[in-house]
């Protein structure tokens, strides 16, 4: 039994981690490149105060932009989720995921209300660069950006999967041998 549970937390995943950027500790201001492994491109401003409709998921901070296709980057190709975004309906927000150069998707399209609302990125491949659109920017916000889940285990994974399989395979082994070599001294 013991051997079996040993077995299974050898075999189990485990995924890359999840990073919120929350802008929490931001002072006002434009974001800048790096934060939270990300290039902001100068088109993000981070502020605190309490203004209605835009509300943050997480208290105090979001971000907003006047650019009607604003992009951040990821410093190194990620799995993106989404984000939570809030503020007036007429101000429609979409994702557009690129790769390097190539569109890999579109996500679905949000409109934003008072209560922050998370908008899926909809891919679970790899990105390199985000553009979140918008024929309104100066009427949203956006808070809670996520990325970094991967359903693609990590190397370290791969290697304790096969050292698990191989202990299984050796255990099996000796059983068989064992059964084999009592069954002959029995006879």
């Amino acid at each position: 039994m013991l051997f079996a549970a040993v077995t299974m937390a050898m075999v189990s995943p485990s995924y890359a981690a999840v990073t919120v950027v929350t802008f929490d500790n931001l002072p006002d201001g434009v974001v800048p490149n790096g934060y939270d492994g990300i290039n902001w491109n100068d088109n993000w401003t981070n502020y605190g105060e309490p203004q209605a409709p835009y509300t943050p998921e997480s208290t105090p901070n979001r971000v907003y932009t006047f650019s009607s296709a604003a992009t951040f980057n990821f410093i190194t190709p990620t799995v993106f989720d989404g984000a939570y975004f809030s503020g007036n309906s007429f101000a429609p927000v979409t994702f557009e995921l690129f790769n390097g150069a190539t569109e890999v998707a579109t996500s679905g399209t949000l409109a934003p209300s008072s209560t922050p609302t998370f908008l899926s990125s909809g891919y679970s491949g790899l990105v390199t660069e985000v553009v979140v659109s918008s024929p309104d920017p100066d009427f949203y916000v956006m808070d809670n950006v996520t990325f970094g889940v991967s359903g693609v285990p990590e190397p370290s994974t791969w290697a304790m999967m096969l050292l698990g399989f191989a202990v299984l395979g050796f255990a099996g082994y000796r059983q068989a041998t064992w059964k084999d070599s009592t069954a002959l001294s029995v006879a």
